[in-house]
């Protein structure tokens, strides 16, 4: 049963230690499998830590992040150092790393609680469609992207809402942008829960898993719970075998097939 109270500003700062954590776990695990890679690139681009810390001034999600900064780059070099001497203690790595975080971390929480820029630009309920088609298609299809809006419970327990947000979708696909199909991206496309409100199109066009893991929620949502407190269990799963629960899928299936399906919602 979902747990239906709402997140506290101290439960939030649970999740942001306990993300951080994971992630540093992960990047351990990732830089010891890809030597090449160096640590800066892995904690920017594979992880997300700067966006939840102090050094980050402004929303959620900014723009444009200044890697040069003095604050950041006094966190970001105290870590590598720590990598450089932990290489072959992995626990160790992160409980120093996180340490070297956690005052900043700590300092944005409240802020980081009370944001809701995320929710900007959803035109359809718990989808957000994208501004223009897909330039890689060849027939006209219309991207989107999910969240849940819904939290402490999940849109999984609303049929209704789900309906009413593709219905949304659609017309927007149809009417604003002339669209065909539409198509989407995400670790959600390897959740069956997910793909029994799609038609067999949909799961016909599947793509591959992508393992070539990046710091959006693409691929680390599977770590937040609906309530948005951490996903213990996911997070074990991910400690344990260095192997994400979920990697992201393409899919894409017709407008047309996609509004026979969601009638039986």
């Amino acid at each position: 049963m979902t747990n239906t109270s709402v997140k506290t500003l101290q439960e939030h700062r649970q999740y942001l230690h306990e993300i951080v954590k994971l992630k540093l776990c992960f990047l351990h695990q990732w830089l010891q499998k890809h030597p090449e890679e160096s640590f800066s690139e892995a904690l920017r681009n594979r992880i997300d830590v700067y966006r939840k810390t102090d050094c980050n001034k402004a929303a959620l999600n900014p723009k444009e992040i200044n890697w040069e900064a003095e604050d950041w780059q006094c966190l970001e070099k105290k870590a590598e150092e720590i990598y450089s001497r932990c290489q072959n203690d992995p626990e160790k790595f992160e409980s120093l790393a996180f340490a070297v975080f956690k005052d900043s971390l700590d300092a944005r929480c409240e802020r980081d609680y009370h944001d809701r820029s995320a929710r900007n630009g959803y035109q359809c309920g718990c989808l957000r469609h994208n501004l223009k088609l897909n330039e890689n298609s060849t027939t006209p299809t219309l991207g989107f992207h999910i969240a849940n809006f819904l939290s402490p419970e999940s849109f999984f327990d609303y049929p209704g809402y789900i309906r009413d947000s593709f219905n949304r979708l659609l017309d927007a696909a149809e009417k604003q942008f002339q669209a065909k199909y539409i198509s989407t991206s995400t670790w959600l496309n390897s959740l069956p829960k997910w793909l029994e409100l799609f038609p067999h199109e949909w799961q016909e066009n599947l793509g591959p898993e992508n393992t070539d893991i990046k710091w959006h929620y693409g691929f680390w949502g599977q770590f937040i719970t609906a309530k948005q407190t951490f996903n213990h269990k996911f997070g074990e799963i991910l400690r344990n075998s260095g192997k994400l629960p979920y990697y992201p899928r393409a899919s894409f299936c017709s407008v047309k097939s996609m509004r026979e399906q969601i009638r039986k919602l």
